[in-house]
């Protein structure tokens, strides 16, 4: 069980142009908890003393992580600022024996509504209109509604929770899988992954939202699309190599999928040569569907949560499953 004193010594760990705009408020949201203690920051592993001595860590899935850790003593907690830390994986440090946590549902509220964002783009067909303002176009269509249509997610973790309340509140009936099903408010069904082709013909809008592993990768591919709905719509915001793109563009070329709204990519940034480019039929964005002006905000207050559970319990809220891989 990890201690607390005012001699606790805490390490924030940034990218340096990011630091910079960061560092205060960073300061001032762990001087919160822990108001007396020793906190220092670092850009890069160059900023780091050899052998200093931390007990918590605070810092994104940055490739130079392991030097840093490297130079560091007696570490107990690495609490990670992103929701996803797959990269970890392949990072060569000491996962057992620490504490290891991740910042989850920090990107809830704006992934929830970029979801939602996504089917209203879809069913109002803003990008139709938006082309036919660029031309000066006076043509009218009949546009569908939300109201009474099927969502299906995939992955019903904090974001999925926060795209079938906002779904709810459309009028949505919401189905979904969950590697172990639970009952959750406002999900009318929900199965376990081997079960997931039972619900694909009912759905017309699937959110993918799963952490990429071992199990996940590829796990939206061609058989997959084969079963969906026709005119089903996918807004893939996962992670890159959940869902296989070129299933994705046959699917859409065999009109199978009406349209597709992607945040995530197998490869980033997107090649320019890759057919996703140029099509009406999807709505690209680069990687920005967790952003938000109170991204650091929202994660130290998690960082904040699980100190005050670990003193209360001693089990964290947030934990990494190294076993589980996310």
């Amino acid at each position: 069980m990890i201690e607390f004193s005012s001699e606790t010594k805490i390490l924030f760990l940034q990218k340096p142009e990011i630091l910079e705009k960061q560092r205060d408020q960073a300061r001032n949201l762990i001087g919160k908890i822990f108001p007396e203690n020793p906190l220092y920051f670092a850009g890069n592993p160059e900023d780091i003393v050899e052998g200093l001595e931390v007990d918590i860590i605070i810092t994104p899935t940055l490739e130079w992580l392991p030097m840093a850790l490297s130079k560091l003593e007696g570490y107990k907690w690495i609490h990670f600022l992103s929701a996803g830390v797959e990269k970890i994986w392949d990072m060569q440090f000491e996962k057992t024996g620490i504490l290891l946590t991740k910042s989850s549902g920090v990107n809830s509220v704006p992934m929830s509504e970029y979801a939602m964002g996504a089917m209203l783009f879809f069913a109002k067909q803003f990008g139709r209109f938006i082309e036919q303002s660029q031309k000066k176009t006076w043509d009218r269509e009949w546009l569908d509604e939300l109201t009474g249509r099927t969502l299906l997610i995939l992955g019903l973790g904090h974001v999925g929770q926060a795209v079938a309340e906002k779904a709810n509140a459309f009028g949505m009936r919401v189905i979904g899988m969950q590697r172990r099903p639970r009952d959750i408010p406002g999900v009318e069904v929900i199965v376990p992954p081997e079960r997931i082709r039972e619900l694909l013909p009912e759905a017309d809008y699937l959110v993918v939202s799963l952490p990429l592993t071992s199990n996940t990768t590829r796990f939206v591919d061609k058989d997959f699309l084969a079963a969906v709905k026709p005119g089903c719509v996918l807004i893939d915001m996962s992670r890159g190599g959940v869902v296989s793109e070129s299933a994705i563009i046959e699917a859409l070329d065999e009109k199978r999928l009406r349209g597709a709204a992607l945040d995530v990519f197998e490869k980033q940034p997107l090649s320019e040569d890759s057919m996703l480019w140029a099509r009406n039929d999807v709505l690209l964005t680069p990687h920005v569907s967790g952003t938000t002006p109170y991204y650091l905000q929202r994660a130290l207050e998690i960082f904040i949560e699980n100190v005050c559970e670990l003193k209360a319990s001693g089990n964290p809220l947030t934990t990494v499953n190294v076993s589980a891989g996310y």
